[in-house]
């Protein structure tokens, strides 16, 4: 078994960046997954969502969705939801019944932060459901304003990035400007 960082995960994803190796830096990953202890290190699942991630940055959304069902399946620490990076694959191998399925699984489980509603409203624009990416980001950023303003913080910068794309899929969908954007130009 190997002890994984966060330097050693950064250090390969730069790599792929640098030289746009990213299916080099994704099987690598994976491989690094397989062997990752998870203790004082990188939980396993957190180490196949950056592959997952590489995957995608090489247009292999087949392997992307293969490692992120195993990320969800190890069900240790990670980041977001990996069901919502699994259904953004599922989206770019045109299964839009998988995709949203799991969308409405993240919904019903109701998250708690709000850095997965945004990860969905950025899939759903993607993907060009402006209505659901509106629906979406609004709330994400009905969830941060419901916080108290001083347990806040990291929510404050999800926060403007919701209304940025609450307002892009708006002023898309032909809507007028309203109260969220009033918070926006604040």
């Amino acid at each position: 078994m190997t002890h994984v960082t966060e330097a050693d995960l950064d250090d390969l994803e730069f790599d792929g960046l640098r030289t746009g190796q990213h299916r080099a830096a994704a099987v690598r990953l994976a491989e690094l997954a397989d062997r990752a202890t998870g203790a004082e290190g990188v939980s396993r699942a957190k180490v196949l969502l950056r592959a997952g991630e590489q995957f995608q940055h090489a247009g292999d959304h087949a392997h992307a969705a293969e490692v992120y069902r195993k990320a969800i399946e190890d069900g240790g620490e990670v980041y977001g939801d990996p069901r919502v990076y699994l259904a953004d694959a599922l989206l770019k191998l045109d299964d839009k019944a998988g995709a949203l399925d799991l969308l409405a699984q993240v919904r019903d489980s109701k998250p708690s932060d709000p850095e997965v509603y945004r990860s969905v409203a950025e899939v759903l624009y993607e993907y060009g459901d402006l209505l659901g990416a509106h629906t979406w980001a609004t709330l994400g950023a009905d969830l941060v304003l419901d916080m108290p303003a001083h347990e806040r913080g990291d929510a404050a910068d999800s926060l403007e990035g919701l209304l940025r794309l609450r307002f892009r899929a708006r002023v898309d969908l032909g809507r007028p400007e309203d109260e969220y954007d009033d918070l926006l130009d604040a």
